[in-house]
């Protein structure tokens, strides 16, 4: 929610629109998005979600909207003519395809001239508190060769200076970019290791750091370090960097 408001604080809104928003999800923000641009903008979300899209569709009923529609498509294949779309937002979609040069490349063959690639990301740094943990815990363990792999793991996410890179690559001029954080607090490392995102997102390539056999013992340990720094800090704390970064179409 904290990356689609930070969409919705930067996007120019305008009349007779054309919008796409890839990785739409549940429908947070392409929703109230369509909302708060009127019937006179057509927008759609893409996603190949099934449930999410399956929500999103109950919820446009539910609002009575009618300038938007959810298509069931990836974004390596965007099903809309060359130059026929004004804007494409993403919020924390794009960051999830293995291959974002093919995602960009699309964007850029569906959009207009000047048109506008706007998304929101989480960067570098994203938990830096639990991934410290973490790696003492890989210490601890006498697992320090993982800890290079560990940091592979973390800097996947790129920094402002690899993300603008990507849009100037794929044809795009840069023309807005914020960077803001937020603390995401937790009562305690249990509560943060058992949060359904947590599982559904991030746990499994966590596990897969770690050689099986010793799955179990390390995370129990994970825990406990995680535990002790929440009873030292009042809760776990963990930073959470993004960026809004607005390309244009030359």
């Amino acid at each position: 929610a904290s990356f689609g408001l930070l969409l919705l604080k930067h996007l120019e809104l305008k009349p007779d629109l054309t919008i796409l928003d890839i990785g739409s999800g549940t429908g947070f923000p392409l929703l109230e998005l369509a909302s708060r641009l009127g019937n006179s903008c057509a927008l759609y979300g893409i996603d190949i979600w099934e449930n999410g899209n399956s929500r999103t569709r109950e919820k446009i009923k539910n609002y009575n909207l009618k300038n938007v529609k959810v298509l069931d498509c990836s974004a390596e294949k965007i099903p809309f003519k060359d130059n026929s779309v004004d804007l494409i937002v993403s919020n924390l979609g794009i960051n999830n395809f293995e291959n974002r040069e093919n995602v960009f490349s699309e964007c850029y063959r569906v959009l207009k001239p000047e048109g506008k690639l706007s998304i929101t990301t989480n960067l570098n740094g994203h938990w830096k508190e639990f991934y410290e943990i973490f790696e003492k815990t890989l210490s601890e363990f006498g697992k320090t060769e993982i800890i290079e792999n560990l940091k592979i793991h973390q800097e996947h996410r790129g920094s402002v200076k690899s993300i603008s890179k990507l849009f100037v690559k794929s044809g795009f001029k840069i023309n807005k970019c914020y960077r803001e954080s937020f603390k995401m607090r937790f009562l305690d490392g249990s509560s943060f290791l058992n949060h359904h995102s947590v599982k559904l997102g991030w746990l499994s390539s966590w596990k897969d750091l770690i050689p099986k056999k010793d799955l179990r013992e390390f995370f129990s340990k994970l825990e406990i370090n995680l535990n002790k720094n929440s009873q030292k800090s009042s809760g776990l704390n963990l930073t959470v960097p993004m960026i809004f970064i607005e390309g244009e179409k030359i």
